[in-house]
C-alpha cells in the first residue's frame, strides 16, 4: 500500500471507528465505569456569561450552577438520593428534602470523574476506577482523603451550587 492510501486509511480509522464503537457500544460502556449506573449526560450547562439552556435542567453561570430540581433529568436525584451531573463535574447527595450537599465529582485520587456510586449504609461515594471511597459530611476522610464539597443553597426548586 503506498504512503497516500496509508494516510487515507488512517484519517479513516481515526475519524470513524471511535464513532462506529460507540454506536455500537452506546452508553453501556461509559455506565460500566460505574456501579451505581447513575452518571448522567443531560448536555451542557450553558455558557459561561449567565447563558443556559433550560432543556437540561440547570445553567452554568461562572463558578455557579443553578438546577431545576423540578425538571424531569433530576428524578433520579429524588429517587435515589443522589446524582452525578457528569458535564459539571459535581455529585449531588439529596440529605432532606430541604437540604443539598454538593461535592467535587472528581475522585482526589486520579481526577476520574465518571466511575460513582453511592453506598447509603455507610454515608459515603465509591471511585468505581479504584473502590476509594470518601466520606459525605465533608470533615470525614474515608479511604481516598477527603472529598471537597461546594457551597450550596436551595432556594424553593432551585439549587445553586459554587464550585470553588
Amino acid at each position: 500500500m503506498n504512503r497516500k492510501n496509508q494516510n487515507k486509511r488512517r484519517e479513516f480509522l481515526n475519524n470513524v471507528c471511535p464513532t462506529v464503537a460507540m454506536a455500537f457500544l452506546g452508553v453501556s460502556l461509559l455506565e460500566s465505569c460505574s456501579s451505581g449506573g447513575d452518571d448522567a449526560d443531560i448536555g451542557g450547562g450553558g455558557g459561561n456569561n449567565g447563558g443556559g439552556n433550560n432543556n437540561t435542567g440547570y445553567t452554568k453561570n461562572g463558578n455557579d450552577v443553578t438546577i431545576n430540581l423540578n425538571h424531569s433529568n433530576f428524578n433520579k436525584l429524588h429517587s435515589d438520593g443522589w446524582f452525578n451531573l457528569y458535564q459539571e463535574k459535581i455529585l449531588i447527595l439529596k440529605i432532606s428534602s430541604s437540604s443539598y450537599r454538593a461535592f467535587t465529582g472528581s475522585c482526589p485520587h486520579q481526577g476520574t470523574h465518571t466511575a460513582w456510586s453511592y453506598n447509603g449504609s455507610s454515608s459515603e461515594f465509591v471511585c468505581g476506577q479504584h473502590g476509594n471511597s470518601y466520606k459525605t459530611d465533608c470533615a470525614t476522610a474515608g479511604t481516598g482523603g477527603v472529598l471537597k464539597c461546594y457551597t450550596s443553597v436551595l432556594s424553593g426548586s432551585s439549587l445553586k451550587v459554587t464550585k470553588s
